[in-house]
C-alpha cells in the first residue's frame, strides 16, 4: 500500500512538467521573453487570459547588470508614474491564426501605445513583436528565456 501511494506521488510530479512542456508547445507566445537593446535588457512574461495573450515586464536590467527601478513617468492613465517592473505592456491580443493581433503594446520608456502583431518564429524560440501606428511600423525579435 506504501508503495502505491509512492507510485501515484511519482507519476503526479511527472506529469506537472509534461502538462506545462504540452501547453508551452500548443501556444508559444506564453512565456518568459528578453529584448537586448544597447543600453538595457527587458524580460518580459506573457501568458494567456481569458483567450487572450498579455503580458508585462518582468525587469529591466540597465547593461551595468543592475535592475533599473524606473518608473513610467512618460505614460498616461493608470500605467502613469508606475514602476516599469510588473507593468503591463500588451493587452487585447487575440489568435488570428498563426499570429496574435488586435491588440495593443505600451513602449514604457515613451509612455507610447501601439497597435501590436506577434508571430512566434525559429521553432517557438523567437517572436517576431510589430508595433504600428499609422502607417509607421517596427519590428522587435524577442528571445525566449524560458
Amino acid at each position: 500500500m506504501r508503495y502505491a501511494g509512492i507510485r501515484v506521488f511519482a507519476l503526479a510530479a511527472m506529469a506537472v512538467p509534461l502538462a506545462t512542456l504540452a501547453f508551452a508547445q500548443s501556444n508559444p507566445v506564453v512565456g518568459l521573453w528578453k529584448i537586448v537593446e544597447p543600453d538595457s535588457t527587458t524580460m518580459i512574461r506573457t501568458w494567456e487570459e481569458n483567450g487572450k495573450l498579455v503580458g508585462k515586464v518582468e525587469k529591466k536590467l540597465l547593461k551595468s547588470g543592475a535592475e533599473d527601478g524606473g518608473m513610467c513617468s512618460k505614460c498616461k492613465g493608470e500605467s502613469k508614474d508606475k514602476p516599469i517592473a510588473g507593468l503591463p505592456i500588451i493587452w487585447d491580443m487575440t489568435k488570428d491564426g498563426d499570429k496574435w493581433t488586435g491588440g495593443k503594446i505600451l513602449e514604457p520608456d515613451t509612455g507610447k501605445v501601439y497597435s501590436c502583431q506577434i508571430v512566434s518564429s525559429a521553432g517557438g524560440k523567437e517572436l517576431k513583436v510589430r508595433g504600428s501606428f499609422m502607417f509607421l511600423s517596427k519590428t522587435q525579435t524577442w528571445l525566449r528565456v524560458e
